[in-house]
This record gives structure tokens, sequence and C-alpha cells, in this order.
């Protein structure tokens, strides 16, 4: 399965999401999100504290969003899909 952040990550971080994560990083760049994807990961799971985004502003993102956003990372590393069910 091949995912472009452009066509399929990108999209699902709202302006919102952008404004409200400048202080860590910025969402709407592929090389941000690229570096700190783990720590992404962990607040849109709400591992690392709440669950990002908040209901407030349209989120938790849905079990197929974050798997999305995990398949994009994995392929980015050079990772098999399977790697995903463990």
């Amino acid at each position: 399965m091949a995912v472009s952040y452009n066509a399929d990550i990108r999209p699902l971080f709202k302006s919102i999401d952008v404004q409200h994560m400048a202080f860590f990083c910025n969402l709407a760049s592929y090389d941000d999100v690229k570096n700190n994807a783990p720590h992404i990961l962990d607040r849109l799971k709400g591992v690392a504290g709440p669950v990002m985004p908040p209901a407030t502003s349209g989120g938790p993102w849905s079990a197929a969003n974050i798997a999305l956003f995990v398949v994009r990372e994995m392929d980015r590393r050079g990772l098999p899909a399977l790697a995903m069910a463990s």
C-alpha cells in the first residue's frame, strides 16, 4: 500500500492542528512530520498526554487514519507492513 504524505497524510492535519502544534513542529511540513513522527503518533494515540486533536478541534483521529499514518511511517523507514501487527 503506497501512502503519500501530500495526498494521504497532510490532509489529515487541519489548519487548526497546524496552528495549535506550531510550538512543537510544523505539521504542514513533510520534514517536520517525518522527524517527529513517533512523538506525533504518541499524541494521536494519547500515549504522551491527552489525545490530539481534541474533540473540540475535530478529533480524535479515527483508528483508520492513525493506521494510515503508521503505514506511511513504516513505508518511509522501509519496514514491511506486516510489522504493524506486532
